[in-house]
């Protein structure tokens, strides 16, 4: 047995048909000394009874009903209960690897690294692999024995250009990262507000491009493809992360602005009503210079905000239409290929 306890913190909400096969994954890691965190978040169906039920079979188990406040509420009450010197979270409809928290383990182990990172593949609802992952690309950093090394000025370009995932559930952590830090609750897109104030915390990381997480990706008809409340979330945070990048990181500035562009361009082709977005019209046209110049945006995304900026109403419908239509014919084709 290895010697370090890990604690893996798994939130639970209506996901009866999902729990059982994500407990047993993390029952079958091959590093043994691990304590699993089921947080029962106010489930309507039987996901308390069953995580009950599990951690009859398994004494490295525990149990934690509270009542619903959302993933990030029941994340942090997992870190409130835990023990391990190092800190893991998986989603409890997904599935992770034998050698997930081993490999993980191993990875941040190997020098002075405050967090290591796997990749991820995709699966559908039938737990099937789709032609779909999630892996570093290794366009920066140092490679190391197949691994690459970020620094801190480096994640937070990574972060920013979406080289590096920012999702919680790919990462091991030491405990100390979340000594001052927390989710913060009732907001989506809540990994990548973590990373604010998360960079502060990590010198180096270290990513493995192996596949050792797998995600499901579960659709509910046409709202698989629109979350307006998560779009909102990601843009508003993407004023948070620019801020800060301004204030202490301003080395990374062009990356910050490109995150940010990329927010504010999701949230009007996804509301697609100029007159619902005043603010983010507003923003375009302060902004127009450097969404120009910004070395990162595609000549497509620019040509779309010159256009909003001369006549937001007929560009943003439409980039609405547009958008709209390519989000039906996808999530048509993925009910398909379900029935399949």
């Amino acid at each position: 047995m290895f010697d370090k306890l890990i604690s893996i913190i798994v939130p639970v909400y209506n996901v009866e048909y999902y729990l059982e096969e994500c407990v047993h994954s993390i029952e079958l890691q091959t590093y043994k000394n691990i304590e699993i965190i089921l947080v029962d978040d106010g489930s309507l169906d039987r996901s308390g009874e069953i995580c009950d039920k599990l951690a009859l079979t398994d004494t490295r188990i525990k149990v934690i009903h509270k009542k619903n406040g959302g993933l990030s509420d029941a994340r942090n009450k997992g870190l409130e209960h835990s023990n391990g010197e190092y800190i893991a979270f998986v989603d409890s409809d997904d599935i992770v690897e034998p050698n997930f928290i081993k490999a993980l383990y191993n990875l941040i182990t190997q020098g002075n690294y405050q967090v290591a990172q796997v990749g991820t593949q995709l699966i559908n609802e039938s737990g099937e692999p789709l032609n779909q992952k999630i892996v570093f690309d290794g366009n920066m950093g140092k490679k190391l024995n197949g691994n690459y090394i970020l620094n801190q000025d480096e994640l937070i370009r990574g972060l920013l250009l979406r080289k590096v995932h920012c999702a919680a559930w790919c990462n091991l952590y030491k405990r100390d990262f979340f000594d001052e830090i927390r989710f913060a609750k009732g907001i989506l897109n809540e990994d990548m507000l973590m990373w604010v104030d998360g960079v502060e915390k990590v010198d180096n990381l270290i990513i493995s491009s192996e596949c050792l997480y797998d995600y499901r990706q579960r659709y509910d008809g046409i709202t698989g493809g629109i979350n307006l409340k998560l779009d909102r979330d990601a843009y508003n945070n993407s004023k948070i992360w620019l801020k800060r990048v301004e204030e202490k990181y301003p080395k990374s500035t062009e990356e910050a602005n490109y995150h940010y562009f990329m927010r504010l361009w999701q949230i009007i082709k996804s509301t697609g009503d100029a007159r619902q977005l005043p603010e983010e019209v507003s923003a375009v046209k302060k902004n127009i210079g450097s969404i120009v110049d910004n070395k990162y945006l595609s000549k497509g995304h620019k040509l779309f905000f010159r256009l909003i900026n001369v006549s937001p109403h007929l560009a943003i419908y439409m980039l609405h239409k547009i958008w709209l239509k390519k989000v039906k014919l996808n999530v048509q084709h993925k009910f398909l290929c379900k029935k399949l």
